[in-house]
């Protein structure tokens, strides 16, 4: 019953692995890049029971990329068909807080419960300007460099990078990619009852989409309420993820790769809260944390008002968040260095105060048991209230 919009080439199938689930708004024939990401999302493996997507029980509303109506629509989409992810691995530039993004900002900040993901890009090697040659900031541009989307990385089935897969940072600064998800040689489907392999971050994409539609089963089927807001999946997803690279966020895997069982776990066991603040206020959250635990990890993550494209950052709203520990010790969030300096931008992320980014997250390695208090303040609110969710 969840519905996802893709927008790629042409027409998919005809497939059996789509029966009574396929919507489609093109008749445009050309390419099977489109029977490719769809398989990848939604395929039920009906034909060939190995080959399946990840949300094999959902809708899916086939778009040609032509005006991207998959975003400029989602308002109408979402009123008529329930389409509550998108699922897009086309680009747009290169490495740009442009108008696009500014347009995606505002409208997934107004809507809420739509949740948009982007592939990354197959464009490193190439420089975008950033300043610090051809292996950094190259995600591809518009939409995907938003902050109320997820833009994926391609991973191998041994969760290394693809050689072509984009690197962060965004133009900013800000981190991107989002979070990692295999997307290298994966069977999905191809048209007349057919099979393909496909890759890329064209194949993360739809994974990743795939994955958030299952969150959002598991959110109504734990709750009784229609759909999660899009900001409270994103950061179950990225707070949950498998931290690879360099220990922390970084600019090649974002969070690290996606661990579904562990954002499901994080809805399943109510492992988060929401609250909102004005400009120059906090608010403080408790967390009991039992013995034993290896890691706490703690994230604050918001949709933010639309930036401004000719602004040197994007990020409007900034909240701040800490962790104090029972011993009275304090935690501040992980941070990277975005000068753009190649020998620097590797860099294991170190704690510190973040002006750039929509989500900010605290870990604790071998946390003593007890209790945790959480402070979240609005630095800099111009347009409050903030809404935000924290996870851990």
């Amino acid at each position: 019953g969840v519905s996802i919009a893709l927008a790629d080439d042409g027409l998919v199938g005809p497939h059996i692995d789509f029966k009574g689930r396929i919507t489609q708004f093109t008749t445009d024939p050309t390419g099977n890049h489109g029977d490719m990401t769809s398989g990848i999302a939604v395929g039920a493996g009906n034909l060939d029971p190995t080959i399946k997507g990840m949300a094999s029980g959902s809708q899916i509303y086939i778009y040609n990329i032509t005006g991207y109506p998959q975003i400029v629509n989602a308002s109408q989409n979402l009123a008529t068909y329930g389409t509550v992810v998108t699922s897009t691995s086309y680009s747009q530039g290169c490495n740009v807080y442009d108008a696009f993004a500014q347009q995606g900002d505002q409208l997934f900040n107004q809507l809420k419960v739509v949740l948009p993901v982007f592939s990354a890009g197959n464009n490193n090697g190439t420089s975008c300007g950033y300043g610090a040659g051809t292996q950094w900031g190259n995600i591809t541009g518009g939409y995907k460099q938003g902050k109320n989307v997820i833009a994926a990385a391609n991973l191998d089935a041994f969760q290394i990078i693809d050689n072509t897969s984009s690197h962060g940072p965004a133009e900013d600064g800000r981190i991107k990619p989002d979070i990692s998800s295999n997307g290298k040689d994966q069977l999905s489907t191809d048209s007349d009852n057919t099979y393909q392999v496909g890759g890329g971050t064209s194949a993360a994409c739809p994974g990743m989409a795939g994955i958030c539609a299952q969150l959002y089963q598991a959110y109504r089927e734990l709750t009784g309420e229609p759909n999660p807001e899009a900001a409270l999946i994103k950061a179950a997803l990225l707070n949950s993820a498998e931290d690879i690279g360099v220990p922390g966020p970084d600019y090649f895997y974002g969070y690290g790769r996606v661990n579904a069982l562990r954002a499901v776990t994080t809805l399943e066991e109510m492992r988060y809260m929401s609250d909102s603040l004005e400009d120059g206020l906090s608010n403080s959250h408790v967390i009991n944390v039992p013995a034993g635990t290896s890691r706490l990890r703690v994230m604050v993550l918001w949709n933010d008002v639309e930036g401004d494209p000719s602004s040197l950052r994007a990020l409007v709203n900034d909240l701040n968040i800490s962790v104090t520990d029972p011993g009275a010790s304090t935690f501040n969030p992980w941070v990277l260095n975005p000068a753009p300096v190649a020998t620097t931008l590797d860099d294991p992320a170190i704690r510190s105060i973040d002006s750039l980014n929509n989500m900010e997250q605290v870990t604790i390695d071998n946390p003593a048991a007890g209790t945790y208090t959480v402070n979240v303040e609005g630095y800099t609110i111009p347009f409050g209230p903030q809404k935000y969710y924290l996870v851990y």
